[in-house]
């Protein structure tokens, strides 16, 4: 199943799910076999938007509604205007990494597929093993994988030349391997990961690639990290922790500003877990969205809402002293929506869309819900009373409303940005 802010975007943009999942299934087989990253992108507007991303195998949501322009995509846009594949098998560079970039448009769908495949595991294959690679039998496999809906050729390219790779045919016969590859159980149909390898099995055949396991020094130091992460935030949780614990004892009234309390100071200790993440140094804005966007969507589910959420647009780093205040804005708008928006009972959407200029940041929290005058908003709302502070005082910037009844709202922030 696709992620649902993928849906959500989906339904937006009209591109027909059941394909989609197709499309799905096939990145996560190709990123778990090439060890690399893949992205399905949209054309919106004169920019890209991720619809889909995944890491090795498994979805990374928080990059889904992400817009990307045409020079941070060069191969992509290449590869969609010319309406066939692209690729930089050698000499692409990001970061310290040397990859290979495939960009590739679907035939059936007015998308494209980005894929990065590591090349730190290449193996050296003699001239009989390249001659004798089983390009057709993978072909089939892939095809029966996906139905066509993603170049079967596609497959070939990511298992070229890779270590620890073996196929066999689909009366079990092994027709390829280089390099060990471990035991194996009794594989299901599609796709399989597991401890030390990635399996890809339909009625054509299968494919298996070994994976190495983490070193104890990195297994050491991803321990590390995370004793970090907990310690950082530990203090402001113990505070959620005790606000809690004294409304269980308190009126009504009391009770219900103490838990306000306490998921704003929740909010704080998400800022504090991002930047034990990053080593202080920045806080990853689309990540924060959505870790507040899923708290949100998840007490509106209590309260019987049926509720999904899109983020739309690009990256955007975020300085320490800035990540709190807007966190905190976020907050107050989703936690708005969600409560004020929607009867229980109902569903809807709720979108956030973000616009980066050179200097400032545009962001707007929309939802289809049932409105408001805003002409009332400050005698209205606390929450909303808390963002014009916010944004006003503590970021410089300016708030924006617009709402009808019936018609939903939007609340646009425009404020300057601190640069990293």
């Amino acid at each position: 199943m696709v992620p649902d802010a993928t849906k959500t975007l989906c339904q937006q943009f009209g591109i027909d799910l059941p394909i989609l999942a197709k499309v799905g299934n096939a990145l996560q087989a190709l990123t778990a076999l090439g060890k690399g990253e893949g992205q399905l992108l949209a054309w919106q507007k004169g920019n890209f938007v991720t619809l889909l991303a995944v890491r090795q195998g498994a979805w990374e949501e928080r990059f889904i509604g992400r817009t990307r322009t045409v020079e941070e995509e060069p191969f992509a846009f290449r590869a969609f205007k010319r309406r066939r594949f692209v690729r930089a098998e050698w000499g692409l560079v990001r970061g310290a990494e040397p990859l290979a970039h495939y960009a590739i448009p679907l035939p059936s769908l007015p998308l494209l597929l980005t894929l990065d495949i590591p090349l730190t595991d290449i193996a050296p294959l003699s001239l009989w093993q390249c001659l004798s690679f089983p390009r057709s039998l993978v072909r089939r496999i892939a095809a029966t994988a996906w139905e066509g809906v993603v170049p079967s050729e596609v497959l070939v390219w990511v298992l070229s030349c890779q270590n620890g790779v073996a196929i066999w045919d689909e009366k079990g016969r092994l027709r390829w391997s280089v390099g060990e590859i471990p035991p194996l159980p009794d594989l299901p149909d599609g796709l399989t990961v597991g401890e030390n390898f990635v399996g890809l099995r339909t009625r054509a055949g299968k494919v298996v690639r070994r994976w190495e396991t983490l070193s104890p020094f990195l297994r050491g130091y991803a321990l590390l990290r995370s004793e970090v992460h907990h310690r950082v935030k530990n203090d402001l949780q113990s505070v959620v922790s005790w606000l809690r614990w004294q409304a269980r004892t308190a009126s009504p009234e009391a009770k219900a500003i103490l838990l306000s309390a306490a998921e704003r100071v929740r909010v704080f200790a998400t800022v504090h877990d991002l930047l034990a993440r990053a080593r202080g140094e920045a806080v990853p804005l689309r990540e924060l969205i959505q870790q507040l966007a899923q708290v949100a969507l998840d007490q509106a589910q209590r309260e019987g809402k049926a509720l999904r959420f899109a983020l739309i647009g690009p990256e955007v780093i975020l300085a320490p002293q800035q990540a709190s205040a807007i966190a905190a804005a976020i907050h107050e708008l989703l936690r708005n929506a969600c409560e004020h928006a929607f009867p229980p009972g109902s569903s809807g959407t709720i979108t956030v869309q973000l616009e980066r200029t050179e200097k400032s940041l545009r962001l707007s929290v929309a939802d289809d819900g049932r409105g408001f005058d805003p002409h009332r908003w400050d005698r209205a709302s606390l929450g909303l009373t808390i963002v014009r502070n916010l944004v006003e005082q503590d970021l410089r910037g300016k708030v924006e409303i617009w709402s009808e009844k019936g018609c939903g709202t939007t609340v646009l922030l425009e404020f300057p940005l601190t640069l990293v």
